[in-house]
């Protein structure tokens, strides 16, 4: 096992990893964890929790409880991270779960982050199986059902701190969001797709021809840049239930 260190705003933590760079925490997380504000005393569902990085960043800025919910087993993993950051595991509860399905009676949480991945693929078999990627035709399924179920677990007033891709219908998530939510963006990073990203399941031919199919549909935006790979942007946005 690897550890690896990486910053949580001004926070320094620790990671466990199978091999290097294992521990995938993706720049938009990053950047995602300088918007959350302090959390003292509050209870905090970390939706896509993974290996643990904003269930330790939102311990280290002062939660007092964490749901964390991942679609594959990282329960081993995410408590030894705990461990290894010198905190109680009995603040953390993790569940397996398809987004917030597993939650089955209603919870009042003061805060959701919910990083989650938005990518638009077309509707194969194959890239069905990305389990936790596989986003719609259109990139936004899984990010509208978590701001919609969201919106079921918050507190009044309470806050979702997320991500919104222009690689995804983004019309559609801002439109469907503010039905619920005041939207506030915090933060806009620009993104470069990576190579074969989606391979064995989908090829990178296939997957540059569905993005340019939504593009010139005006669903989606993106450039090309010198390099011929493909640039988006996100924006790192909070929001808070109406």
């Amino acid at each position: 096992m690897i550890i690896d260190k990486c910053q949580f705003k001004n926070f320094e933590i620790q990671l466990y990893g199978k091999k290097r760079k294992a521990t995938g925490i993706s720049r938009a997380s990053r950047t995602l964890s300088s918007i959350i504000p302090i959390l003292k005393n509050l209870t905090v569902l970390d939706l896509g929790c993974g290996i643990g990085y904003m269930t330790i960043g939102a311990l280290c800025l002062g939660a007092r409880r964490v749901v964390a919910l991942d679609v594959e087993n990282t329960k081993k993993t995410l408590f030894q991270n705990l461990k290894i950051n010198q905190f109680n595991t009995k603040k953390v509860k993790f569940q397996k779960s398809d987004l917030l399905s597993v939650l089955r009676k209603r919870s009042e949480f003061d805060v959701i982050i919910a990083n989650l991945p938005q990518h638009a693929l077309p509707a194969t078999p194959l890239a069905k199986k990305l389990q936790g990627k596989y986003g719609g035709y259109d990139g936004t399924d899984l990010v509208c059902r978590a701001l919609t179920e969201g919106a079921y677990y918050l507190k009044k007033g309470g806050r979702y701190f997320g991500s919104i891709s222009r690689l995804t219908n983004f019309k559609r998530t801002i439109a469907l969001s503010r039905s619920l939510y005041r939207i506030k963006i915090h933060r806009t990073i620009t993104k470069t797709l990576s190579p074969n990203e989606m391979m064995p399941y989908l090829n990178n031919t296939e997957l540059l021809k569905h993005l340019k199919k939504l593009k010139e549909q005006g669903l989606i935006k993106y450039e090309i840049n010198k390099q011929r790979q493909i640039q988006y942007k996100v924006h790192l946005c909070e929001f808070i239930l109406k």
